[in-house]
């Protein structure tokens, strides 16, 4: 059984939760959860793999695609200077926020971007990439559109609310797939636990890193309409499972549900 060829659902054994409390009443309900094994192409677990969700800060991972397949085509490197126009600057939390004259190039970018989630290195990265956010966001329908991803549109490249932005548990498992696929040699970019820039040091938000044996990385993500999102990494024993958890309550049972999948692939 393969993710291109249809998947068995299967309910899983743990507690569908409330809804994330945000203001003006916007909430999200617990969504769709999707295990798998990319190396053989198999879905372990499944539960509404094709309902569409706002993907958060998941989002990321289809920037963080593009950089790689950009650097690796010659079009970067990953030494490259990068200035942050006032549009990036200007993205709201979660930001690093970078005071002028501080130099940032392609490689702290990226790692900021996934380990911290930062949205002001997400526009960066997009402005370079696509020479705006609206040319960065065809490069991303077209990306997911060649990766197989039929249920995907991107409107932006971090994942800031957008009613139009959505994606589905199968199809982030594919672009999943295509990370570990393609660019194997930028995995301690999901994995490495912090980033230097400038004379700050930050680290990951990614709980699962310090919890987790064996975990190895991805992303997380949270919007009031898409409530508290996850795509975890972990290695054990040469087997690596991936697990996608979408709409929890919050960031605590979001990765303890990720766990739970983990453990029992």
């Amino acid at each position: 059984m393969t993710l291109l060829d249809g998947i068995t659902r299967a309910l899983l054994a743990v507690g569908i939760v409330a809804g994330v409390s945000c203001p003006g009443g916007t909430e999200a309900s617990a969504g769709p959860v999707l295990l798998f094994e990319p190396a053989r192409d198999m879905v372990l677990l499944a539960e509404e793999p094709d309902r569409p969700w706002h993907p958060a800060s998941v989002t990321k991972l289809m920037t963080a695609y593009l950089t790689f397949e950009a650097v690796k085509a010659g079009r970067f490197t990953w030494d490259q200077k990068l200035t942050l126009s006032d549009k990036a600057r200007g993205q709201p939390a979660t930001r690093i926020g970078l005071k002028a004259g501080i130099s940032l190039n392609v490689d702290q970018a990226v790692r900021g971007m996934i380990l911290r989630s930062a949205n002001d290195f997400a526009m960066v990265l997009a402005e370079a990439l696509g020479g705006s956010e609206e040319g960065f966001a065809e490069q991303m329908n077209a990306a997911a559109k060649r990766l197989g991803m039929t249920r995907s549109h991107f409107s932006n490249p971090h994942g800031l609310p957008d009613g139009t932005q959505v994606t589905t548990a199968r199809d982030l498992a594919l672009l999943v797939s295509a990370l570990q696929r393609d660019f194997p040699e930028q995995a301690d970019v999901f994995s490495k636990p912090d980033v230097a820039i400038g004379k700050g040091v930050f680290h990951s938000q990614n709980s699962l890193l310090r919890t987790f044996a064996g975990a190895d990385g991805m992303k997380t993500g949270f919007t009031c309409t898409s409530g508290y999102n996850v795509v975890a990494s972990a290695t054990r024993n040469g087997r690596r499972l991936v697990a996608v958890v979408l709409g929890e309550v919050s960031g605590g049972v979001r990765t303890q549900h990720a766990m739970q999948l983990l453990e029992q692939g």
